[in-house]
């Protein structure tokens, strides 16, 4: 009998190896070893002689490079002493409830002045403030006046439908 294209035989001759069909190329390997299947977790890590430890606290760990041992643990002391600290018992019953805060020293640049401003003190403080503010370029200017006027203009129509709208139906119902 002679395979058709429908049929799952293969076409080449065990002689010709370079032209071997998919599901035939398999056939000169070996088969591999069974797999050794453990109930738990420690026995699997018994069977396997290549699976890496990991050091406890009390084992002695080899150290290749002293001077990079010594960096890390400069950086791990340092993140372990910026770490938040939380506050004590006795800092929070000292601020328990019911009392008062304690008032804040007077002085710095929190201070508040203790006499009245005049005028012309109000004047001087105003145009010193004035000289702080980065003003806008004249293009910028520019933008920012047309963005305001087409943003009222948007708005007075929307006003101005609602407006007709509503007299509109107001003349419907009572005119």
């Amino acid at each position: 009998m002679a395979p058709n294209e429908d049929s799952n035989e293969s076409l080449a001759s065990p002689d010709d190896r370079d032209d071997l069909p998919g599901e035939l190329l398999g056939e000169d390997l070996v088969e591999p070893e069974p797999y050794l299947l453990s109930a738990d977790e420690t026995e699997a890590e018994e069977l396997d002689a290549t699976a890496p430890v990991t050091p406890t606290e009390g084992d002695a760990v080899a150290v290749d490079d002293p001077a990079q041992l010594a960096a890390a643990e400069t950086v791990a002391q340092r993140a372990r002493s910026s770490r938040p600290v939380r506050r004590t018992a006795e800092v929070g019953a000292a601020m328990a409830k019911g009392t008062a805060t304690r008032a804040r020293k007077r002085g710095g640049a929190q201070a508040v002045a203790a006499r009245p401003t005049g005028p012309v003190q109000f004047v001087g403080e105003s145009v010193e403030e004035l000289k702080k503010v980065v003003w806008p370029t004249w293009s910028q200017v520019q933008q920012y006046f047309w963005a305001v006027l087409v943003f009222v203009l948007i708005v007075i129509a929307y006003v101005g439908l609602l407006d007709l709208g509503f007299g509109w139906l107001l003349l419907k119902l009572f005119g």
